[in-house]
């Protein structure tokens, strides 16, 4: 039990170390983003994605005139047609040297997001695989380890409240959970 503490703890350190050692690395970067523009290229993708893969996902039933594509297709045109025209705009003030809006991001604080997100991810992923308990442990460890908390009882807090959760929704709520 021991041994298998201290390396957890030399684990721990060494990830402590590299996410240190990034950190100083990215601290005081900063990116510039074009919301104005990254915006409407955004959508239009997305909208362009979802007429591309309706057809596959939603099926039609023929000689009507309302189907099950009607109403999404009306949507993703709205979308597209709105990114259109402020992808248009954004054009235009580049055509007259206008200025556009820009905003200073700092890197190290946008990479922490794109981890977190990453995790979320894989949160989403493993779920099904491990099931719920397994995989809100394993989340949950591993967000208290990327935010450097140090005190071992709120990583036994975390898996006891998610052993908890999901044996209270299947044994008295009757809910099967992932």
């Amino acid at each position: 039990m021991r041994s298998c503490m201290r390396q957890i703890k030399r684990l721990m350190q060494a990830l402590d170390e590299r996410i240190t050692h990034l950190g100083a690395r990215f601290e005081g970067k900063m990116i510039r983003f074009y919301p104005s523009l990254v915006g409407p290229v955004f959508f239009l993708l997305v909208g362009v994605a979802g007429f591309l893969v309706m057809p596959s996902q939603v099926r039609i039933q023929e000689n009507q005139a309302t189907t099950a594509r009607t109403f999404p297709s009306l949507m993703l045109g709205i979308i597209v047609a709105g990114a259109i025209i402020l992808l248009l705009q954004e054009v235009v003030k580049l055509v007259r040297k206008q200025p556009l809006q820009v905003i200073q991001l700092e890197l190290l604080t946008e990479i922490k997001a794109v981890v977190i997100l990453g995790l979320l991810v894989l949160y989403a992923v493993l779920m099904p695989v491990l099931g719920f308990i397994v995989t809100s442990i394993l989340f949950g460890l591993g967000m208290l380890l990327f935010f450097r908390i140090k005190k071992y009882g709120y990583y036994l807090i975390v898996a006891i409240a998610a052993l908890t959760i999901g044996l209270l929704f299947r044994m008295v709520l009757n809910v099967r959970l992932p």
